[in-house]
């Protein structure tokens, strides 16, 4: 080869002839041509007519100074400039495998130095180099133009290679090995080996490993049906040395000694022709000439290039551990492409497999292995290869198959219901009342949480647009530092990261606690307060922290998930993890409900929980196997919403009766027939309830739901956030998931969102069949009270809850599934996964939050942006009017006084309440109109008991309910007699009236018959004076009207002043009097009942002032031990007197 290169072979030419070959090869196969063939012509200073030729097409290899910094520079980096001064040829020596030639290396010390002045400017300027550039036709350089007095600068940060960078010595190739020329020689390339994946009969070897070119055939989106391609597949093997001094360790590691997941280089996907490679607009000199890297600047979209990873698993099986000083003796350059038309192929995945480790350092041989081949269609979708529209498609078609299926549920499921009247499908109702309220509180909650994200992004990666960090660039990262260092940089802005998202976190619950427990000043009843104790401060501040405190458990809990699901089995077995996930939630959440003891504070935790679920989910093998798991995910949804989740409770109740029962035979044994008569009584009450509770688990299911709906409307926002803090969280880089690919996870989280929806209302719809609950009723009354609320806030609501619900449902029925409920659980729940992702970040980068000085700034910055952005929210929502009460969605029927009178709100105001609404009020309030209701609707009133009545009710209020029953079944028909009835009650006779008793009743009942008469008469008069807010707080809720003189005194005026009429009432002069003489006052309930209170603690004072007189006043009074056995003594007697009489008059 230097005798033909520098020409002393020349005067042997004539020998050469008829006794040699040479073979011209150059690439043909990356893209070829159909028809119309691609040209360019030649240079002037090769063909002085610069006649035309074919336009070749490479796959480029692109390096960085990137890659530069974080390996060893490669031994085969490019000659340039005067290097190029014989020629433009990058000369090797090429010996085969089986020649005894020995193996020349190069100078280690030579390339090093080359390598610390690659990518400066070896001349004195950028004028200069740029004139060296257009004499040696350069191609590796970095020169641009701008807008100096030069016209040129130099900045030099990556170029493209035609050849594969690090193999620098390898037989057949030598240093320099070009990427089309190793997988595009019909010799060389074979197919696989006969294995088990590829057998001998595989239909493959019936094809050439080149095929023809009319053989080719492509696979497009829509040919799912033939699978598999015709292309080309290439496995070759290179005998390659070690140029590197390998018992000489470097300061860098170095190629072979570079870790899982490092990217030694990358290779542009889709073919590149002359003038990408050269950087040149024609094939002479001009001033924009800027060589390859003026592509790669050009080149706005990552997914251009595909960067070859580094895979060294097997590494672990070395014993004594293996980084550096660890040499692999097989490396495997797998490439796996698209065969996008019959011309065109597209690079998909490149990686570099190091395998057969061993650690001696006298040894420098090792084999290159490589493979080329073309994905089949379902490879090419889990790599994502093909464009968003059929991804989309792709998805479209998966939602469409789980409403088929939740549809088919429902088909059988209405075919075998027990229940006589079954409802029908109802889905445009389910959908009115259930996404609305849950999207838009998601969207209100994500608001101020991206506020303060974005805020917490410009704070801490604003350098990459400003250039600057604002303060932090100024802080060290330990307090003992100087400076920052370099070598830490990222690690610096990583745990910074996660500081400042666990310090968000932080702030979510605080603000968030007070949305779930919030401070009710009741004024009404203050015995309640104390009773109870449901709103004192110190019960309120505890519920708060019991929230805070289980929620940060849970966070550590799913951190420790979340680290589960990087270990690298985890994708194998990730069916068999998201089932044993399921169950676990089902115990945490027992457990969560015991802590916490409300389903309303539980919901965001156990949200949370569900949501991580979903997010490790990613870390599947490939996007196949995702997919998968969401329809596993999906049939493990139906099996918990219809059965599991509404059972469970039964399950548990069933558990623990049977161990009662159990219990009580072996401790009764003695006692047969009471034990049986005890068995009865037990196992008649549980039917009872099993029959009658019909709320609680209604409001247990929907409760569950609204978390699943919740999570998946969440969903795709924080992917998004894990997409912009990839470098921070490293949870893309620990599943294998690159940035482009990211965005179809995002995708699939966005577009299966209208078809889960859907599914959840077939499911409701299956579960009123099933379970025969009425949920669409439940949530019309819930979206009637959520919007007949008295203040904005639904949870400042005083005295509203339900105490006929089961007590750890109170809360949560008491909001009514709004969007203020999902609001406050979003953040929450965004509270709980900050606090996961911060924790991830500070773990990964080992930072130590106390000995960094910029941890008090953080954390400053992140509350006072945060309650900076909750002030505006609050503003902002005011005064677009978000949750305002508005008085015209109160129906009529909220407007009752406790007295049964209509309560007429400015008969005159046409806004407020129509004058048809008014007298169907009066008419609904009429005695006549209540009588008739009750004679014509007696059956169908009992019939919907059972509806309203739970078995909290019947256990609570038993004695009066069976009073209150008795008279209704009594009033149908009083002549029928039951036989149930006991005769142990006191029976009590009429007495016997006299004359003066009977006209004293008399007088009494026309008098109060005058009264009634006169107050329906003014009524009207009363309602229409009731002001806009209270005279006493200013309020404009709860408003009552009262009067200075009440009916009796007026009446009193009315007789005096015209005198007493035998004759019927004269009801305008009535009116007129009434109108002149009476007074009025606007008044809340709150303020009345707050009067009420005062005036009975002033006569309670009294009392004991007067009792007790000055001495003792204030002292509280008890009795000695005498006056205590007194008053037993004569209770015990008092009882005894009374059942004996009662025994005697029933014998």
């Amino acid at each position: 080869m230097f005798r033909i290169l520098h020409g002393l072979a020349l005067p042997m030419a004539e020998f050469f002839k008829k006794s040699m070959t040479v073979v011209m090869e150059y690439p043909h196969r990356a893209k070829t041509f159909g028809e119309t063939k691609t040209q360019r012509s030649l240079s002037p200073l090769v063909s002085w007519d610069e006649v035309s030729t074919l336009m070749p097409f490479i796959f480029g290899i692109r390096y960085d100074e990137t890659n530069f910094n974080q390996v060893s520079p490669p031994m085969n980096l490019p000659p340039r400039w005067k290097n190029f001064e014989r020629g433009r040829v990058l000369v090797s020596m090429n010996t085969t495998h089986e020649n005894s030639s020995p193996t020349i290396k190069d100078s280690v010390e030579a390339n090093t130095k080359r390598s610390n002045e690659f990518w400066s400017n070896p001349y004195p300027s950028a004028l200069i180099a740029k004139e060296q550039t257009d004499l040696y036709f350069e191609t590796f350089h970095g020169i641009s133009r701008d807008g100096s007095l030069e016209g040129y600068k130099y900045e030099h940060d990556s170029l493209i290679l035609p050849y594969l960078p690090y193999f620098s010595n390898c037989r057949e190739f030598d240093s320099y090995i070009p990427f089309w020329a190793i997988v595009e020689s019909s010799s060389m390339c074979k197919l696989p080996g006969v294995t088990v994946n590829y057998p001998e009969d595989w239909w493959r070897r019936k094809i050439p490993p080149l095929p023809h070119q009319d053989d080719i055939k492509a696979i497009g989106p829509l040919n799912f049906m033939e699978f598999y391609p015709i292309a080309d597949w290439c496995e070759r093997k290179l005998h390659c040395h070690y140029e590197e001094n390998l018992s000489a360790p470097d300061v860098i590691p170095r190629w072979f000694e570079a870790d899982s997941g490092v990217t030694l280089f990358s290779v542009i996907r889709d073919p590149i022709d002359y003038f990408d490679y050269t950087g040149r607009d024609s094939v002479t000199i001009g001033h924009g000439d800027g060589g390859g890297q003026r592509f790669i600047h050009a080149t706005q979209q990552l997914q251009t290039f595909i960067p070859a990873k580094v895979y060294r698993s097997p590494a672990f099986n070395v014993e004594g551990g293996c980084t550096t000083a660890c040499f692999p003796r097989k490396v495997t350059l797998d490439i796996s492409y698209q065969q996008v038309d019959i011309h065109t192929k597209r690079i998909v995945q490149v990686k570099l497999l190091f395998d057969k480790f061993d650690k001696n350092a006298s040894d420098d041989k090792y084999e290159l292995q490589i493979k080329f081949y073309a994905l089949n269609y379902q490879e090419l979708v889990i790599k994502f290869a093909f464009s968003r529209g059929l991804f989309l498609l792709l998805f479209s078609q998966i939602g469409i198959g789980t409403v088929i299926t939740a549809f088919a549920y429902w088909i059988v499921i209405r075919l075998t219901t027990s229940l006589e009247n079954p409802p029908s499908l109802r889905i445009t109702k389910f959908l009115s009342l259930i996404f609305p309220s849950a999207f838009g509180g998601v969207i209100l909650g994500l608001i101020p949480i991206s506020f303060v994200t974005a805020s917490l992004y410009y704070l801490l990666k604003g350098h990459m647009y400003l250039g600057k960090w604002l303060v932090l660039p100024t802080i060290p990262l330990n307090y003992s530092d100087v400076g920052i260092d370099p070598d830490h940089l990222q690690f610096t802005r990583q745990g910074r990261t996660g500081f400042a998202f666990l310090s968000m976190a932080l702030a979510s619950f605080y603000f968030t606690s007070s949305m779930f427990v919030p401070n009710r000043k009741l004024k009404a009843n203050p015995s309640n307060i104390t009773l109870h104790g449901e709103h004192s401060d110190k019960t309120v501040a505890w519920r708060r922290c019991n929230l805070i405190y289980s929620s940060i458990l849970m966070g550590l809990f799913l951190v420790v998930i979340v680290e589960w699901s990087f270990w690298g089995s985890f994708g194998t077995y990730i069916w068999e993890a998201i089932i044993f996930m399921k169950f676990l939630s089902m115990v945490v959440g027992s457990i969560v409900d015991a802590q916490l003891g409300e389903a309303l504070l539980s919901a965001p935790v156990m949200t949370a929980m569900g949501l991580v679920q979903g997010i490790v989910t990613m870390s599947a093998n490939d996007f196949m196997d995702f997919l998968l798991s969401y329809i596993v995910g999906f049939g493990f949804l139906i099996i918990e919403r219809m059965y599991i989740g509404p059972l469970q409770a039964d399950f548990v109740t069933w558990v623990v009766d049977t161990s009662s029962l159990a219990i009580n035979r072996m401790s009764r044994i003695f006692n047969r027939p009471q034990q049986e008569s005890q068995e009865g009584t037990i196992i008649g009450e549980s039917l009872q309830e099993e029959n009658n509770e019909t709320l609680e688990p209604l409001l247990g299911s929907f409760a569950s739901y609204s978390c699943d709906t919740l999570s998946l409307l969440y969903s795709p926002f924080i992917m998004v956030v894990i997409m912009i803090f990839q470098d921070e969280t490293e949870i893309t880089k620990m599943y294998g998931i690159k940035e482009a690919d990211m965005e179809y996870y995002v995708l699939f989280a966005i577009a299966i969102i209208p078809f889960q929806i859907i599914v959840d209302v077939l499911l409701h719809n299956s579960l009123e069949l099933l379970h025969g609950w009425k949920i669409l009723d439940y949530l019309e009354y819930c979206r009637v009270r959520f919007f007949q609320r008295e203040v904005s806030w639904k949870g400042l609501e005083n005295n509203a809850m339900d105490e006929c619900i089961e007590e750890s449902l109170r809360s949560i029925d008491h909001v009514c599934f709004s969007s203020q409920y999902y609001m406050m659980n979003t953040i929450h729940v965004n509270g709980i996964v900050y606090f996961v992702m911060g924790v991830e970040m500070m773990a990964r980068a080992n930072y130590n939050l106390f000995a960094d000085p910029a941890m008090l700034p953080i954390f400053a910055t992140v509350v006072v942006c945060s309650m900076t952005v909750r002030l505006l929210m609050i503003w902002l929502g005011r005064l677009a009017g978000v949750w305002r009460v508005r008085p015209e969605k109160r129906n009529w029927h909220e407007k009752m006084q406790i007295d049964g009178d209509a309560n007429i709100d400015q008969l005159g105001d046409i806004h407020t309440t129509s004058h048809d609404l008014f007298q169907m009020e009066i008419r609904m309030t009429e005695d006549l109109f209540r009588y008739k209701f009750l004679q014509y609707n007696r059956s169908w009133i009992i019939n919907q008991l059972p509806n309203l009545l739970t078995p909290r009710i019947t256990q609570r209020s038993r004695p009066y309910m069976i009073n209150q029953l008795g008279r209704v079944l009594g009033s149908i028909n009083a002549d029928i007699s039951s036989d149930s009835d006991g005769d142990d009650d006191i029976e009590f006779d009429i007495p016997t009236l006299h004359a003066s008793t009977r006209t004293m009743l008399r007088n009494w009942l026309t008098k109060a018959s005058r009264l009634l008469k006169l107050r329906r008469i003014v009524q009207p008069l009363i309602q229409q004076s009731r002001g806009n807010e209270c005279q006493v707080c200013l309020s404009r809720n709860l408003l009552q009207v009262e009067t200075f003189y009440t009916i009796e005194q007026m009446d009193e005026m009315f007789l005096k002043e015209y005198g007493a009429s035998d004759d019927q009432l004269d009801q305008v002069l009535w009116k007129t009097f009434f109108r002149k003489m009476q007074m009025y006052q606007t008044i809340c309930l709150p303020c009345i009942q707050e009067r009420k209170r005062k005036h009975d603690t002033e006569l309670l004072n009294d009392d004991k002032e007067e009792d007790m007189g000055p001495d003792i006043a204030g002292q509280p009074e008890g009795l000695n031990r005498t006056s205590t056995v007194i008053m037993a003594m004569w209770h015990a007697k008092a009882r005894a007197a009374l059942e004996y009489e009662h025994s005697v008059n029933h014998d």
